[in-house]
């Protein structure tokens, strides 16, 4: 009774990953479409400091896209979620966020500290994960292999 209710689960979970996949290569395909788009409004734009703030956050938002993505295909080549890709993707999301604000001035001097400390801590403990990662046999029978 199990084995029959346990593939369901698996075949799931891989349908539900591969359509997350197609969404996001997708808006992948839309993210660098607005990049190159929004190069050109750039460069006819009246107001430059405002076109570059679009092209600026339309970039960074597509390398976060792209961390996403690679998430969800790692987990199907690893068939587990592993720790540092998940670090990565929360790191660029953080690196987003904080050069967005700086160049639009919104942030205090302090506020750069918290957010860089945060980004700090990100980094550390990818460093940790990857040191100490678990040996090839583990990763193997996390699989379900």
């Amino acid at each position: 009774m199990q084995e029959p209710v346990t593939r369901l689960y698996k075949l799931g979970v891989q349908i539900a990953f591969n359509l997350a996949i197609i969404v996001l290569v997708l808006g992948m395909f839309v993210g660098v479409w607005r990049v190159l788009a929004n190069l050109g409004h750039t460069l006819t734009a009246v107001d430059t400091a405002e076109a570059f703030q679009t092209l600026i956050t339309d970039a960074l938002t597509l390398l976060v896209v792209i961390e996403l993505v690679r998430t969800f295909v790692d987990y199907f080549e690893w068939e587990r979620v592993r720790i540092h890709v998940l670090l990565d993707a929360g790191a660029i999301f953080l690196l987003r966020e904080l050069i967005i604000k700086l160049y639009t001035s919104g942030y205090a001097g302090q506020e750069v500290v918290w957010w860089s400390a945060g980004i700090l801590l990100l980094m550390l403990a990818r460093t940790l994960a990857v040191r100490w990662s678990p040996p090839a046999h583990c990763e193997s029978e996390a699989g379900g292999g």
